[in-house]
Parts: C-alpha cells; sequence; structure tokens
C-alpha cells in the first residue's frame, strides 16, 4: 500500500473521490449519499450552517492576520475579522451576529489566559487544505480548520465545532485521525499528533485525543474499505430517524418523510394518561 500527498487537486482521478463528510454521509444514510453526490439534488441552506461558517471565518480571518506579521491589539484584529466575516455571510440573523460575537469575545478571553500561563500555542495553518493519492483507489481531500504547535511543542490538528451536543463527538474519531494522517504524511519524522474538536458554543472547551504514528497510519486502510463499501452498494436504502427533518434530500425521499410523518401521529395521537 502507497499513499502521496499532491501538492494540488489533480485535474483526473479514476478512483474513488473521497472526503471524511462524503464517508459519515454514506455510513449514516446510503440513500442521502446517493441524493447528494450521485444525483447531486440541490442543497439547502441551513441557519446552523450559516452560523457555523460565520464563526469559521471569524476565526480564520484572525489568526490569518496575525499570522501575515499583523501586530494590532488582539481586539482590534478581532473586530476586522468578524466584520469581514459578517460581509461575507450577509444572510446571517442580527441574533447569529451577536451569539458570535460573544464567541469572539470569549476566544480573546481564552487567548489572553493561555498567553498568561504560558500555554498559547502557535497556529501556524488555517484552512490548511489536502489531497491525498491511496493506492490510485482513493483521492482523499478535504481540509483542516487549524495546525498549531502546542507549548509543549507537540502537533496539533483541530477542527471547530458549534454543535449544542458535545456528545457524539467523543467517539467521532475518523476526522481528527484524517487530520493526523494528513500530518503524518507530509513529516514522516512525526512519532505522534495531538487532535482537538474545539466547541464554539462550549467556551472553547477541547475534546483532545492523541494519537501515535502506528495508529494514524491505519487510516488509509479504512478509506479503502469505505472506497469498497461504497462501489459495492446497489440498494441505498435509506437510514431514517428524527434527523430526516434535517436532510437536503428529504423532498426526494419517500422514506424519510413517511418517518417524520408517523412522528407526528405519534405526537398527536398517542397514549394519553387520563387518570
Amino acid at each position: 500500500m502507497s499513499a502521496k500527498l499532491l501538492k494540488d487537486k489533480p485535474n483526473s482521478f479514476s478512483g474513488e473521490w473521497l472526503s471524511v463528510s462524503k464517508v459519515k454521509t454514506f455510513k449514516d444514510c446510503p440513500a442521502k449519499y446517493r441524493y447528494t453526490y450521485i444525483e447531486k439534488l440541490p442543497r439547502k441552506s441551513w441557519e446552523f450552517q450559516v452560523l457555523g461558517q460565520f464563526a469559521h471565518s471569524s476565526l480564520e480571518n484572525f489568526h490569518k492576520f496575525i499570522k501575515n506579521g499583523d501586530v494590532r491589539p488582539y481586539n482590534e484584529i478581532m473586530t476586522e475579522s468578524f466584520k469581514q466575516a459578517a460581509k461575507k455571510h450577509a444572510e446571517a440573523t442580527v441574533d447569529q451576529k451577536k451569539e458570535i460575537w460573544l464567541m469572539m469575545k470569549g476566544y480573546l478571553d481564552k487567548t489572553a489566559k493561555d498567553a498568561q500561563n504560558n500555554v498559547l500555542p502557535l497556529v501556524t495553518d488555517i484552512e490548511d487544505s489536502f489531497y491525498i493519492d491511496i493506492d490510485g483507489k482513493v483521492l482523499l481531500n478535504g481540509f483542516i480548520d487549524r495546525v498549531q504547535t502546542d507549548a509543549d511543542g507537540i502537533l496539533h490538528v483541530a477542527d471547530y465545532k458549534t454543535t449544542k451536543n458535545k456528545s457524539y463527538l467523543k467517539d467521532d474519531t475518523l476526522q481528527l485521525q484524517t487530520y493526523a494522517y494528513v500530518k503524518c504524511l507530509q513529516f514522516p519524522e512525526l512519532e505522534r499528533v495531538r487532535t482537538s474538536y474545539i466547541l464554539l458554543k462550549h467556551d472553547f472547551e477541547s475534546i483532545t485525543k492523541e494519537y501515535t504514528r502506528k495508529q494514524i497510519m491505519k487510516t488509509e486502510e479504512r478509506f479503502l474499505k469505505f472506497a469498497e463499501a461504497i462501489r459495492a452498494e446497489k440498494l441505498w436504502r435509506p437510514k431514517t430517524s428524527g434527523l430526516c427533518r434535517y436532510c437536503d434530500a428529504l423532498d426526494a425521499c419517500p422514506e424519510g418523510k413517511a418517518t417524520l410523518c408517523q412522528k407526528v401521529v405519534n405526537i398527536k395521537f398517542g397514549e394519553q394518561d387520563w387518570s
């Protein structure tokens, strides 16, 4: 097995184009994968996506300014970063802007505390894109929200999350291991990588895991197996749940609509306590 990190997106590739989000979609619901990536039905714009994109842009702008040598006080840099993000995401509501501004103020507070405690990391890359050719069978692509070197010298890759429910992330390792895998290919001398989900709605709390190179390099085998499963799929059966209401392809999925309708009926006409 061989894998190589490509400098740019290839013009063509005969294998399977995969990303973490594509794999998660297939695992969550093969029907949604078909609708999204094969039939390529139009996508919807959800409020939670707008908020997440706005917050990501604000933090990305902030660290780009600093990386490029901006020496203004951090609060001034963040103010400009927020304003630029607001222009980019003009569809954001007033309430979303207020929520994100409070997040950014919280981030500045955390940055000041980290600096005071001598644990402020050195952020080296933001929105770090990658393309990896695995055995000519998988073209793995994506981007890493943030790459940093921690105060103890450990390379650390992180992904921002704006979810309210953080419990599901504790066992969701594929994304973090994939990002660590990218860095192990880029830096052959690495023996371990620190990884984190940074929870923007939970005062920038982190869910952090460290992986050894041996653990990390198993990631390429996982993607080869995912590619095989996707190529072998014939039925594209839906996996329905209450989450179907947030599916871009709901209008094209009779099973999803039936599931949501059944839930409404059960709530409206279910058993009652008549005592």
